[in-house]
């Protein structure tokens, strides 16, 4: 994505995102903590970035109730970025630092654990289907997950890997015993506007959270990933989410 049209995306989203009519809530409004008194919130992405990029703010305010552990599962060693080519790195050691600069964001952004799984970017929707399937919902109630986020149906820019997870989770969720899935969003106000991250027809945002008071450490774990910070156009979409003062959900609904 070119520079400028990216300029004009912030500009349209700093615009929007005021704009738009969702309602401010709370992730963990009407969740019951499981039997240890604890609410473990799983997020699950594709890639390195991911969780912070869309959920970072999020995960530093649910942090603040003592009831609450949140978990990063990651997908993909996200070895097939462009990025490496840049610094002229093998795919195995450009997955090496991405897989890194997770364990440096997930520690600013206060994680209890990082899960990180060995699917090659870009490789998720060649796997077996129902074999992730089981494997994430294993995942979610090994942690024993009473909230899950991840991408909607769309997969926000509509990358394969994006949009194949987002299915698989949403296949693993009825059958968990977790309570709530979130699926990440940009408002309401940024549907014309959605296409130009190469989106399809997001879902409907049903809250947003505000994330004014996380957002210094929010900036600490996008700069950790610091491949894609400087040397991908993914760098750009961090610099806006750096400066939005809300995080965008859609509630799934009941199972």
């Amino acid at each position: 994505m070119k520079k400028v049209t990216l300029g004009v995306l912030m500009f349209l989203l700093l615009t929007f995102s005021v704009a738009a009519a969702v309602p401010t809530g709370d992730p963990l409004a009407g969740v019951t903590p499981g039997p240890d008194g604890k609410i473990d919130v799983l997020t699950i992405f594709p890639h390195q970035d991911d969780e912070s990029i869309f959920v970072g703010g999020t995960m530093l305010k649910m942090k603040r109730d003592p009831r609450v552990r949140v978990h990063i599962l990651c997908m993909t060693m996200g070895d097939m970025t462009d990025v490496k080519d840049k610094l002229g790195l093998s795919q195995e050691r450009m997955g090496q630092i991405r897989m890194a600069e997770l364990q440096s964001a997930a520690a600013d952004l206060d994680a209890d654990e990082v899960i990180q799984l060995h699917y090659h970017d870009q490789g998720l929707a060649s796997q077996d289907q129902d074999a992730l399937v089981e494997e994430v919902l294993g995942i979610v109630e090994k942690v024993g997950a009473e909230v899950l986020f991840t991408y909607g149906p769309d997969g926000m820019t509509g990358h394969i890997d994006h949009i194949t997870l987002s299915k698989v989770v949403t296949r693993a969720w009825p059958r968990s015993s977790a309570q709530k899935l979130y699926y990440v969003s940009l408002g309401n106000g940024l549907k014309p506007f959605h296409h130009m991250l190469g989106g399809g027809a997001p879902l409907p945002a049903t809250m947003k959270v505000d994330v004014r008071d996380e957002r210094k450490l929010k900036e600490l774990a996008l700069d950790a990933h610091a491949s894609q910070r400087h040397f991908s156009s993914v760098g750009y979409a961090m610099e806006m989410m750096m400066t939005i003062r809300y995080e965008y959900f859609t509630d799934a609904g009941p199972k």
